[in-house]
């Protein structure tokens, strides 16, 4: 047994010492002559990613994470669902990059692949001749925001986004591009037993920052591509460094009290993955958020429950004002204030009143603005509805039409981006956005008062029920036509949060008037 281990360990060693001559290390490959540079000298313009060698890398140097899977399998199944993998093949991604495409070049794509499809930037892919991550079936389109794409990134160039990250690719174990069942084996075995080098290269600790997230989740727009000027779009990590998870706010900013990015997005979970810690967790790596639409339309309900949990996980709160009137009274009997049975005012509409509700919505769970991300294309608003006794409609704000559009007048939470000429630009076309509009949102920690006001018709029916809902769906049904074309399904909305207030309604008696 012993004799049989130790040719064991001199055949490796063997073929370690000429692994090097019969497969070449993975160098750079340089920047051809013809490569589009429609934005500057630098390769990557205008997205702000660099690499370690100021060069493209090869494609095994950031794609094949099923490779990656062959160890870190509970990861693997994680990531494969979650919107990080689907980056680059989301069909409404494929409709706003081949636009941008056509209506700019392959090499304006690089503003947007930095962050969706990094194996088409980093690989030289974005120039005349080359496919971009919208092109079906390619490398980029099938996986997204690969495993490598994350754990390649060393350190980041600045915290204004648009993909501002240093690609250094891992140093390679012994046949780590091999696609030799033994041979893999053995470089399985290698990283098993001397892990260091794998847990360095993978394990940055940049990682656990929220500053991480930042590279992707923050985005600004400039001249090079609007043809107007720079201007700020979506940061989820400034709305997140101004909110109370941050805990930035306290005396002492060395308060380690916070709530992350990754504690909310890869919450721990039981695994027996190379790679848990000693209580055999993980951090998951399904990257729950807010996206309900491509768990619905790949058909994957385990995806879309967990996405549901969290967004109705007390996120946001909504809470009905008890209407507070200066004229209440209980009866008429006269009452010694002593033996009152309580001090609060009854409240009550009379019929033919003007009925006034305040609804108050809370922050009090997104670590950053509500909603986040993409506000010109998703959809969070305010339905209201007040039935009688009978369930006759007396009033209604914010419901989904048959035609699944909602209510025009509804209280709406977006951001409406517009053109140099002060069009509405809705197709998500924000090469050709210049500013906004319209922007509402509930900053993290803070609320929202929304008032309503109503008649009470004579018809009726004692007591009113009063419903508030905040509802939220992905994309919004105008811009869902468009993008997705003959994948157009009707998008169903998750209610986040919900109250309800029963309201008595009277009549008015008339004044009594004493002729004596």
């Amino acid at each position: 047994m012993a004799i049989g281990s130790g040719l064991s360990v001199l055949f490796i060693i063997a073929v370690a010492l000429i692994h090097p001559l019969i497969w070449p290390a993975l160098d750079s490959v340089p920047i051809p002559e013809d490569y589009d540079r429609d934005y500057g000298d630098h390769p990557f313009r205008p997205s702000q990613t660099e690499t370690a060698s100021n060069e493209f890398i090869h494609t095994e140097q950031i794609a094949e994470s099923e490779k990656c899977g062959s160890c870190h399998r509970d990861i693997f199944n994680q990531w494969l669902p979650s919107t990080h993998k689907q980056a680059a093949s989301d069909p409404t991604y494929v409709t706003n990059v081949s636009l941008l495409a056509k209506k700019k070049g392959i090499s304006a794509t690089r503003y947007c692949e930095g962050c969706h499809a990094p194996i088409a930037l980093l690989t030289g892919e974005l120039t005349q001749g080359g496919e971009h991550g919208g092109i079906i079936g390619t490398q980029a389109n099938i996986e997204g925001v690969s495993c490598m794409s994350c754990h390649g990134i060393s350190s980041l160039t600045h915290l204004k986004g648009v993909a501002s990250y240093v690609y250094t690719p891992r140093q390679p174990y012994l046949f780590e591009h091999s696609d030799n069942k033994l041979l893999r084996a053995i470089h399985d075995l290698l990283i098993r037993v001397k892990p260091d080098q794998h847990k360095s290269d993978l394990g940055n600790p940049l990682f656990k920052e929220p500053k991480f997230c930042a590279s992707c989740h923050t985005q600004f727009m400039d001249k090079d591509l609007n043809n107007w000027g720079w201007i700020k779009m979506q940061d989820e990590y400034q709305a997140w460094l101004s909110s109370p998870y941050s805990a930035q706010h306290e005396k002492q900013f060395s308060n380690t009290n916070i709530t992350r990015c990754q504690d909310c997005h890869m919450p721990l979970t039981y695994s027996d993955d190379p790679s848990a810690n000693k209580d055999k967790m993980i951090r998951a790596h399904r990257f729950p958020g807010a996206n309900t639409f491509l768990p619905i339309l790949s058909g994957d309900s385990e995806q879309l429950k967990i996405t549901r949990h969290f967004l109705q996980s007390n996120k946001i709160r909504v809470s009905i004002d008890k209407p507070n009137r200066a004229d209440a009274i209980q009866n008429r009997q006269a009452l010694d204030e002593s033996i009152r049975g309580h001090k609060e005012a009854p409240y009550y509409y009379y019929l033919g009143e003007e009925a006034k509700i305040n609804i108050v919505l809370s922050n009090q769970g997104v670590g950053h603005d509500f909603p986040g991300g993409t506000l010109d294309i998703n959809e969070a608003w305010v339905e209201f509805l007040v039935l009688d006794a009978e369930g006759a409609t007396v009033f209604t704000s914010g419901e989904i039409g048959s035609d699944n559009k909602v209510d025009r007048d509804a209280y709406f939470y977006r951001a409406q981006p517009i053109d140099k000429k002060g069009n509405l630009v809705w197709k998500h076309d924000l090469f050709n956005m210049v500013g906004e509009s319209f922007k509402r949102v509930i900053k993290a920690g803070e609320s929202d008062i929304v008032a309503y006001s109503f008649p009470i018709p004579s018809w009726t029916k004692s007591p009113i029920t009063v419903t508030t809902t905040l509802k939220y769906r992905k994309i919004n049904d105008r811009y869902a036509r468009w993008a997705l074309k003959e994948k157009y399904f009707k998008i169903p909305p998750v209610d986040m949060a919900r109250d309800s207030l029963s309201i008595p309604i009277r009549i008015r008696k008339e004044v009594e008037v004493n002729s004596r």
